[in-house]
């Protein structure tokens, strides 16, 4: 909801069928978000990077959480290779 305009998530009943419309990802300057202690930062870089580039502003995001963990890429790994 923090990147887009006109977002939708729907769940059945029984939790088996996940319906999500995007909206316009619209971006934006001085976005943050908790990425709390189950994932490191590097599990959610990667979907916010594909999302910043179809956005319609420049995006700035500041993310606060684990920055390494055994599963998922470390920040500085993520940076190395995909930037």
């Amino acid at each position: 909801d923090k990147l887009t305009n006109g977002s939708a998530v729907q769940i059945n009943e029984t939790g088996t069928v996940l319906r999500f419309n995007p909206g316009v990802v619209t971006g934006g300057e001085g976005l943050t978000h908790d990425c709390g202690c189950s994932r490191a930062i590097g599990w959610f870089l990667e979907p916010l990077l594909v999302l910043a580039l179809f956005a319609k502003q420049p995006t700035s995001i500041t993310l606060t959480g684990v920055t390494n963990d055994d599963v998922d890429p470390s920040v500085d790994c993520f940076r190395s290779t995909t930037l």
